[in-house]
């Protein structure tokens, strides 16, 4: 084997510099962000593939959709468990969840498909607050933005790329090919996690008791404030992601394979979101960052319902708000990682309850208000929403 070069050295040495943490560790945290993205994603394209395979109609799958976002409800448990046992031990735990989630919906029919759905649910709620928590016990609040958003690519990185892969697997081998092999990809991710990450010390576990936790969460209005943030942009995002394929099927007759193309422009903005973010926002200051991104936001979502007559503008519009609704989420992780560092874990626990309760929220809703007053209503609710999100991140939430 070759070793490496200087040239491959002094690059590493600049990395590690620039994001303040081992690219070995960004590494492997990406790779299993990546693939529990895909995972997350891999549903909403394909739901008339999925849900015929499970003998359910569209209406019907769309209950499991909302089984497995509502039981992120569960995330402050395992928030409080990553803070007292260590995250990088339910990041292995629930990526293990993940995968058994995925692999019983493959192996299910009908109404038993609920199961692997809120196991799925589960892991998602675990592993991801794990994850971030994580991150930020180990990179200084300065260069915390830029990290966040480099792990955030995989989020955009899925939709660019692997459901592609995945809608050629289904059409070629069948709607289970891809859920067995995110399957084997979990449990690979959950080695990695085990064997190549450090289990770094944090201060909660040796410092903090159950009951101060929950005193320092739930009592505190930072981080009370945090929940409504979450809660109040994902009810956003959930329309948007909701009703947009309808929207441009309804009134422009766009069909499936051009829904496709506008899919990837989105994802492509989603990537230049976070790239954004991770090159910025550490300098632009993390609270300023996501108070200009929830305004521009608000801003977008209300300029979204003139377009409706033009097709160019309406998919430019939707590539707009994708790049900031990253942008946004990028920049408020980081910032939610001070509000109580010393349980870092719990907080963003709270913070995914809340997005689960928005994304829960999100969809019925998106689905009547479309069907009793069209788009302009849900650009004026998702505006509305936006704004008090604005309002309580200027409040409340603090920045180092």
């Amino acid at each position: 084997m070759r070793s490496a070069t200087p040239a491959t050295i002094r690059l590493q040495d600049r990395l590690d510099t620039f994001f303040g943490l081992s690219i070995q560790i960004i590494g492997v945290v990406f790779i299993a962000r990546l693939i529990t993205d895909a995972g997350v994603r891999i549903i909403y394209p394909f739901i008339p593939q999925i849900s015929a395979g499970l003998g359910l109609s569209v209406v019907g799958f769309g209950w499991l959709i909302s089984a497995r976002a509502i039981i992120g409800v569960t995330g402050p448990i395992f928030g409080v468990l990553a803070d007292r046992v260590g995250r990088r031990k339910i990041m292995a735990v629930t990526l293990l969840s993940l995968g058994a989630g995925v692999v019983g919906l493959a192996l299910s029919w009908q109404w038993w498909a609920v199961w692997p759905m809120l196991c799925f649910g589960l892991g998602t709620a675990g592993f991801i607050p794990s994850t971030q928590a994580y991150i930020s016990d180990q990179v200084s609040y300065q260069k915390r933005g830029r990290v966040m958003g480099a792990i955030e690519l995989a989020w955009a990185l899925t939709g660019i790329v692997t459901l592609p892969i995945f809608g050629w697997m289904i059409e070629t081998f069948g709607w289970r090919a891809p859920f067995l092999l995110l399957g084997g990809l979990y449990v690979i991710a959950a080695g990695l996690v085990w064997f190549r990450l450090p289990a770094v010390e944090h201060r909660a576990a040796h410092t903090v008791s159950w009951s101060q936790i929950r005193q320092f969460s739930m009592s505190r209005p930072n981080v009370l404030a945090a929940m409504g943030v979450s809660l109040m942009l994902f009810i956003a995002i959930s329309l948007f992601f909701t009703v947009w394929g309808i929207w441009l099927s309804a009134d422009f007759g766009v069909d499936a394979m051009r829904l496709g193309l506008v899919a990837t422009g989105i994802g492509l903005a989603e990537l230049a979101g976070s790239g954004v973010s991770t090159l910025f926002i550490d300098r632009l200051g993390k609270k300023r960052g996501a108070l200009l991104g929830l305004l521009l936001l608000t801003v977008s979502y209300l300029l979204l319902s003139l377009t409706q007559a033009i097709l160019w503008l309406a998919v430019l519009g939707l590539i707009v708000i994708g790049l900031l609704v990253e942008f946004t989420i990028v920049s408020l992780i980081a910032l939610y990682s001070e509000q109580v560092p010393e349980a870092r874990a719990t907080v963003f626990s709270l913070t995914a309850f809340g997005s689960s309760i928005g994304l829960a929220l999100g969809s019925p809703l998106a689905t009547g208000l479309w069907e009793r007053a069209g788009l302009w209503s849900i650009s004026v609710v998702s505006a509305a929403a936006l704004l008090i999100a604005f309002g309580l991140a200027h409040q409340f939430l603090k920045e180092d």
